[in-house]
């Protein structure tokens, strides 16, 4: 009887956790919170890590995004359990990675033939070195919000498991960081003569746009 009592009482709060969390969110959040708890639960996701049952790990996820921005982090495992490490690495990589893939497409749009080949490696060179910078601004910067895990298998049919951590980050923060990065990695290039005027006009300009773009991607 004490356990069924119990259990009722968990239940219990856990709508009225829902409910409350519900409130504090837009229609358009509580939507897309609803849309999201059922695509995860679909898919055989579940909660981890946490007392929070999924819908309630979500709602309180959603309500966390105001004035912030959601970066995600993959990991597959044999082990059922791994710390959330593994997984904001493998989002902060994505996330430079990404960036550099943008500011190297804007200026060979921009700039097309006269981008010579040598200039090609001065700005691949530029922006190796601008994603480990990256890197590093944001790592202090993210906070775990939930972490989700599900049973999969391996190519040779093993067992395994898929992780996914999702990270917090502020939307300011974040754009100090990459700016931090820039202008550090731009001062040191120019330092040791590793770009050519001409190049490092156009990875800035690519980068400025990047930067205006992603502000306000993440503010909508």
């Amino acid at each position: 009887m004490k356990k069924i009592l119990f259990s009722l009482f968990v239940v219990l709060v856990g709508l009225a956790f829902t409910t409350e969390a519900n409130a504090q969110l837009s229609k358009t959040m509580q939507k897309a919170c609803k849309a999201k708890t059922k695509e995860l639960t679909k898919g055989g996701w579940a909660i981890m890590g946490s007392s929070y049952t999924l819908d309630m790990a979500l709602a309180k996820h959603y309500e966390k995004l105001d004035g912030k921005q959601e970066i995600a982090g993959q990991a597959i495992s044999t082990q059922k359990n791994i710390g959330s490490a593994k997984l904001q690495q493998d989002a902060i990589e994505k996330y430079a990675t990404q960036i550099g893939m943008s500011i190297k497409g804007r200026v060979t749009t921009q700039h097309g033939s006269q981008v010579s080949s040598d200039a090609m490696e001065e700005i691949d060179s530029f922006l190796q070195g601008f994603d480990g910078k990256v890197q590093a601004e944001l790592k202090g910067e993210l906070k775990l919000s939930y972490m989700i895990f599900r049973e999969a298998k391996q190519p040779n049919g093993k067992p395994c498991y898929e992780f996914e951590g999702y990270f917090i980050v502020d939307i300011e923060e974040a754009h100090q960081a990459r700016m931090k990065a820039f202008q550090q990695m731009l001062a040191e290039s120019r330092a040791h003569q590793k770009i050519a005027k001409e190049t490092a006009e156009w990875v800035q300009e690519a980068f400025e746009a990047e930067q205006a773009e992603l502000l306000e991607s993440a503010a909508q």
